[in-house]
């Protein structure tokens, strides 16, 4: 068994947002691989390197989204258009859409059938806004919910019971939200930036725990702007291992961003470079300890292009087991986090698990 396939497809580079949108793929496509090749990952023996092109299946994006969303992306992405405000659909967008699942699905397989330990892929657009079906809440920047479509796969072939999804993105990951709100076969942990500061706005909230048989399977830390490294290390410590241990999934789902870093354009978070590997530690020491080690990593950089690749090398080569200083911040040293921000912080946590207590043993003493 290799510990850690990565899954890298050129032809995602294709994909072009446009002018003056803050995706810009290639650029983050190519500034990932180039860190990767300069730090010497790519030529260990405990890491391969995957570009699949099998596309995932019509079925597979049908078991979690209305066929309303399919026939609607298809259609725009003949010619090119629109779905909102923050969402263009460039020509051949379904195709890409399809071939970056399917990526995800192929590394997901090889996961599962104990070839890799552990699996990252670095996608040209995200999946975690997208909702069962299009309506008033903009897709910000995604079209399909990709891990919804893996796990969903992965379960219909018996090939997992329960997963865990971790969900890192400054932003709310209301897509996956909608998707497991009901789902006790899904324990969908987010920690983002309080939604009364940053898009969507209107999920996320620390009350959001599941309904009906879901309830209790869905835990939001929503943390305010400016949280540093030590209170997000310390909110993520508090909630998401004691939940693993206790709910004991097959294979650990890990959106791994650098959208938390204190120069990302879009959010309002603290981080610094060195935080990254030690989320990454963390993520997968609990993986070794309650499924054998079993994660699918998705790892974004953020939309900094100049401290984007740095992040993402950084959580892979965490991923791969590489142990040594993180590399050097190239925007320096993050500033310190504000008075009062660590007992928001403190009181968030202790606000979730006093939620959650009546569902998970874990929290019943708090």
């Amino acid at each position: 068994m290799k510990r850690l396939a990565i899954v890298y497809q050129p032809r995602l580079r294709e994909h072009d947002f446009g002018p003056g949108h803050p995706v810009r793929a290639r650029e983050r496509l190519e500034g990932f691989y180039r860190a990767l090749q300069e730090s010497g990952l790519l030529e260990s023996p405990e890491v391969s390197l995957l570009s699949p092109e099998e596309p995932i299946a019509e079925e597979d994006i049908l078991a979690v989204h209305d066929r309303s969303l399919v026939e609607l992306i298809q259609r725009l992405s003949r010619e090119g258009g629109v779905l909102d405000g923050d969402t263009p659909v460039p020509p051949g967008t379904y195709e890409r859409t399809r071939l970056q699942a399917g990526g995800f699905l192929a590394a997901a397989l090889g996961v599962a059938s104990g070839q890799f330990q552990r699996a990252a892929q670095m996608p040209a657009f995200g999946g975690h806004h997208a909702m069962r079906r299009h309506g008033p809440v903009t897709f910000g920047f995604c079209y399909f919910n990709q891990e919804a479509m893996v796990i969903r796969h992965l379960q219909r072939r018996g090939l997992v019971s329960r997963v865990l999804v971790l969900d890192t993105d400054c932003h709310h990951g209301n897509g996956t939200q909608d998707i497991f709100y009901e789902d006790p076969s899904v324990l969908a942990i987010s920690l983002h930036q309080d939604p009364h500061t940053l898009y969507p706005g209107v999920s996320g909230f620390v009350d959001e725990i599941g309904e009906g048989p879901g309830r209790g399977f869905n835990a939001n830390l929503p943390l305010p702007p400016r949280t540093g490294c030590a209170s997000y290390l310390k909110a993520l410590s508090e909630i998401f291992p004691p939940l693993a241990r206790e709910f004991r999934p097959d294979v650990i789902v890990a959106l791994l961003t650098g959208d938390t870093h204190f120069r990302e354009p879009l959010t309002d978070f603290g981080l610094g470079v060195g935080c990254y590997p030690q989320i990454a530690g963390l993520v997968c020491q609990v993986a070794d300890e309650v499924c054998r080690g079993r994660l699918l990593a998705v790892v974004s950089g953020g939309r900094n292009l100049e401290v984007g690749p740095v992040i993402a090398s950084a959580i892979v080569s965490t991923l791969a087991g590489r142990e040594g200083p993180p590399p050097q911040d190239p925007c320096g040293p993050p500033p310190a986090e504000p008075p009062g921000v660590a007992r928001a912080v403190d009181e968030v946590v202790i606000r979730l698990k006093r939620l959650l207590s009546p569902h998970w043993a874990c929290f019943r003493d708090t």
